[in-house]
């Protein structure tokens, strides 16, 4: 199994791609972020209801380099992008629920898979002056 329990995660520091902690603290930030519930989570992580729950509570890790850690990813990209692009809050949940012309939908919709978090990822990282990616 990808996902390992633990006590509740304090990580100051840490790159997402290569530190255990860090990728789940990105993790719960971007879902913090992105305004996902645990169903929401499960469905584009592809993991169950109860493991999503323990990524959000952060009583879970998420191995770097598994199929998992790979989907997290995605959506530490979307959240570090959304902001470049969109700089507030506010902004950017507005962006997420206006239906985009050249992703033919509202990227809200589409993130709820890992294709159309995919495609969102690289629409909104087209557009970004200073995205940090993987």
């Amino acid at each position: 199994m990808t996902v390992q329990s633990s006590e509740a995660l304090d990580v100051v520091r840490g790159n997402a791609r290569h530190s255990t902690e860090a990728l789940a603290l990105d993790t719960r930030r971007a879902v913090r972020a992105l305004g996902m519930g645990v169903d929401q989570l499960a469905d584009v992580l592809d993991v169950d209801d109860r493991t999503a729950d323990a990524i959000v509570a952060g009583h879970a890790r998420i191995t770097p380099g598994s199929e998992l850690a790979e989907r997290a990813l995605l959506l530490v990209r979307l959240h570090r992008a959304l902001g470049d692009v969109h700089g507030s809050v506010e902004r950017m949940h507005a962006w997420l629920e206006t239906d985009e012309p050249a992703l033919s939908a509202s990227p809200r919709e589409l993130i709820r898979t890992t294709a159309g978090l995919q495609r969102v990822v690289r629409h909104i990282e087209a557009h970004c002056k200073d995205c940090l990616l993987y």
